[in-house]
Order: structure tokens, then sequence, then C-alpha cells
């Protein structure tokens, strides 16, 4: 059986890297709608502040036990996914940038996969939601502070993403050197604000921003950048 790719010419294979990079930049971009759509709509209940009371905790989870909340909560676990199919394709070009041995490219890929599993499988919220009109304060404070410590340690997962392919855009050129020391920024603040996560509102900042520079760079796959695939030397 002939090798898939064999005797392909050098055209064909440009054409399927553009392909590959448009893709992953609509992923990319559709998966930030889909993360934040019910996360915004969820946090119209009042999302009580991390210092709260375990009595105004289990009033938010009774409040949230609604059928519409469960939905929101899975649609956000479904663009977890979204962003994990992003995170694969922009890995791939990575490493087409990269080369061998291509270890920062892995990394990023790695750290993807991390946070995947991080929202899809931490349903401390989502247990708690589920059974908020017979949930006492005590349990309700344990989901919540788990829900949170959780959420702040997948910063770090973000952080070793952000960090890895922002060395790679700096070292190769696949993208201009801005986004990469941005991408370097965002992954530092983001190891920080993990150690302040109980500062109301500080992790918002990094947080924030590498969800911008994701889209930013979303934005320039799509528009078929010749430095977004080009193969680094």
């Amino acid at each position: 059986m002939e090798p898939v790719g064999e005797g392909l010419s050098t055209t064909d294979e440009a054409v399927r890297w553009s392909r590959l990079a448009r893709a992953t930049g609509i992923t990319g971009l559709v998966s930030a709608v889909v993360i934040f759509t019910p996360i915004i709509a969820i946090s119209s209940l009042g999302e009580p502040p991390l210092e709260a009371d375990s009595a105004d905790i289990a009033t938010f989870f009774r409040t949230a036990d609604a059928g519409w909340v469960d939905a929101a909560e899975a649609t956000a676990s479904l663009g977890i996914l979204a962003f994990l199919w992003f995170v694969v394709g922009l890995a791939l070009l990575l490493r087409r940038a990269e080369g061998q041995p291509a270890w920062r490219s892995t990394i990023a890929l790695v750290s993807g996969v991390l946070l995947a599993a991080y929202g899809v499988l931490d349903a401390s919220w989502d247990a708690a939601i589920h059974r908020g009109t017979e949930i006492d304060e005590t349990l309700a404070a344990y989901a919540f502070d788990l829900g949170n410590i959780g959420f702040a340690n997948s910063w770090l997962a973000l952080a070793s993403l952000s960090l890895s392919a922002g060395s790679v855009f700096i070292s190769t050129g696949a993208q201009p050197r801005w986004t990469g020391w941005s991408a370097i920024g965002i992954g530092i603040a983001l190891v920080l604000a993990r150690y302040l996560w109980f500062v109301e509102g500080l992790w918002f900042v990094p947080y924030g921003l590498f969800w911008v520079w994701v889209i930013t760079v979303c934005v320039r796959l799509i528009s078929g950048s010749r430095a977004s695939t080009a193969r680094g030397r």
C-alpha cells in the first residue's frame, strides 16, 4: 500500500497545510464562543465571591438548579472539546515550524489535553447544581472551593501552552514575534495568578489576555497569513 501523502507535489502539500491552518483558526473561534456563551449565562445567576459564607454558596447552587443550567454546563464542556481540536491543529502547525525534535509543540499538545480533561471531567459544580435543592451548606462550600481551585490549577496548563507556543513563534517566525512574546508574558502571568488565586478578580487579567491571544492567532490562521504555515528554518 502506498503511504499516505507519497507522491504529493509541493503545491498540494502547501494547500493541505493551508487548509489545516484555516480549520484550526475556525475551530478556535468556535470553541471560544461555545465555551463563553454558557459561562456568561450562568454568571447571571450571581456567583458568590471566593470568601462567601456557606449559606450564600448553598443558596447559589439552589438557585442554579434549573434545566437550562445543566444544558449550559454541557455546552461549555462541548466547547472545551472543540478547543482541544484547536490545540491539536495548532500543535501540528507548531511541529511543522519547529522541526525535530519537536519538544515544544508536543508540550503544547499535552498541555491542551490536560486542560480539556479538566474541563470535561471536573463536575464539582455540575453535581452541586444537580442536587441544589438537597445540598447542605458544608457540602456546597466544599464543591464550590473544589471547582474554584481546580479552575486555578487549569491556569498552569494554559501557561504551559502559552509558553511553549510562544517560544516556537519567537524562534521560528511562524507567527509575528510579538505574538510569541505576548504569549510568554501571558504564560508567566498565569503562573503568578495561580499563587494568588484567592485575590478576587486578579486572575481575570492574564486569563482574559490568553483568550485574546487565542482569538488573534485564530484570525491570522483564517486569513491565510503566509507566516502562519511557514516551515521553520
